[in-house]
């Protein structure tokens, strides 16, 4: 697919697309100027691995860059709070391999030697309950039943209620997303 777009924007020539694993890199040392990751690495098994291998393909004074998104902060308007709580807890836990991975991405860049860490939040708001955000409340609902942490009645109560609130006017519904990057020290230069 990412061929087919590049294509259908004449990029073909000027992008090449390699399959590898994010935590062993089949590129050399200091091979690029930059590194960045979109949404990925919260869905690697053992992501945080991949840090050391960005930073090591990044040539002294190049950058590494993550940007991610935060499960936990999920936000959906519904009045039953401690229902909401439970259903964005257990997709949080299940959707991600480490929903927590972005929360720890600066000390992690830190410690694979980048300098001049930086960390810059986004939350995405939809007010629609069939936008994108709107419709993780329908999938996190699902994964929160598959999971036993609420029962099917609860789902089917949770999201109509949500459906109703939508149907009368705007919703709220988002996620937290952290842009985390820094750059590889000149050589002579650490930290």
């Amino acid at each position: 697919i990412a061929g087919e777009l590049a294509a259908a924007s004449g990029l073909s020539d000027r992008v090449e697309f390699r399959v590898g694993d994010a935590r062993q890199l089949p590129f050399a040392d200091g091979q690029f100027d930059a590194a960045l990751t979109v949404t990925v690495l919260s869905h690697v098994p053992r992501g945080e691995d991949a840090i050391p291998e960005l930073v090591r393909v990044v040539r002294p004074g190049g950058r590494v860059g993550i940007f991610d998104f935060d499960a936990d902060m999920s936000i959906f308007t519904h009045a039953d709070r401690a229902l909401t709580r439970r259903i964005v807890t257990a997709a949080s836990d299940q959707t991600a391999m480490n929903s927590w991975l972005t929360r720890q991405t600066p000390g992690l860049l830190t410690r694979a030697g980048l300098e001049d860490v930086r960390v810059r939040g986004f939350f995405p708001i939809e007010t629609a309950v069939d936008s994108f955000y709107g419709g993780l409340a329908s999938r996190y609902a699902d994964v929160a039943v598959k999971t036993g942490a609420i029962t099917d009645e609860e789902r089917r109560g949770w999201l109509e209620t949500f459906t109703r609130v939508g149907q009368e006017g705007p919703i709220v519904a988002g996620r937290l997303h952290l842009f985390v990057w820094g750059r590889k020290p000149l050589p002579g230069r650490q930290g």
